[in-house]
């Protein structure tokens, strides 16, 4: 009976694999650790709306505020719909930002846990492919911090993107439109 179970749930995890469109960020296989330190893969957010970008919690200035920004978008949505949001934030400072880090940042911006991720990436290459397919660009500069594009996407239950802002002034209105009411 046990074998019976573990089968199955293989087969409908294969099953949800298989079925994700070819333009699913959740395609992309790479796999990073959160800030507990659990071993996440972005397939595993599939099932619920996702908000996602891309921080580093060194960033004197333009992180803090799009997380700030995030935090503006769950506020509306929240106006306009039950919906659960996931908030996901990779990192893209793969020497700094480990997990024991990114949860004493997350518990410095109180951040609710139920809600938000953060993810450090296992390598550099790990964090420039997420970026790729996000449309963020970002260079390590000479002191270590980094120059950086600010976008915030929300992606559908299957990972295809709905919207984007790709400024810190931008409207959140383009993706709070997408909340059912």
């Amino acid at each position: 009976m046990k074998y019976v179970f573990v089968l199955s749930l293989l087969i409908s995890s294969f099953c949800v694999a298989e079925t994700l469109p070819k333009n699913s960020i959740y395609n992309v296989k790479s796999t990073w650790r959160d800030q507990n330190n659990k071993e996440v893969n972005l397939r595993d957010f599939t099932g619920q709306k996702v908000i996602i970008g891309m921080v580093y919690t060194k960033c004197p200035h333009a992180c803090p505020l799009s997380i700030s920004k995030i935090q503006e978008i769950e506020r509306e949505a929240s106006k306009v719909s039950a919906e659960k949001i996931k908030i996901v934030l990779a990192s893209f400072d793969s020497k700094r930002d480990v997990p024991a880090h990114l949860k004493d940042y997350m518990q410095s911006r109180k951040l609710d846990e139920s809600k938000w991720v953060f993810l450090s990436a296992s390598s550099d290459s790990t964090a420039r492919e997420l970026a790729a397919v996000l449309g963020i660009s970002y260079k390590q500069l000479e002191d270590g911090e980094f120059s950086h594009s600010n976008v915030i996407s929300l992606l559908d239950a299957q990972g295809v993107r709905l919207a984007r802002i790709e400024s810190l002034t931008a409207e959140v209105q383009q993706i709070v439109k997408h909340f059912k009411k």
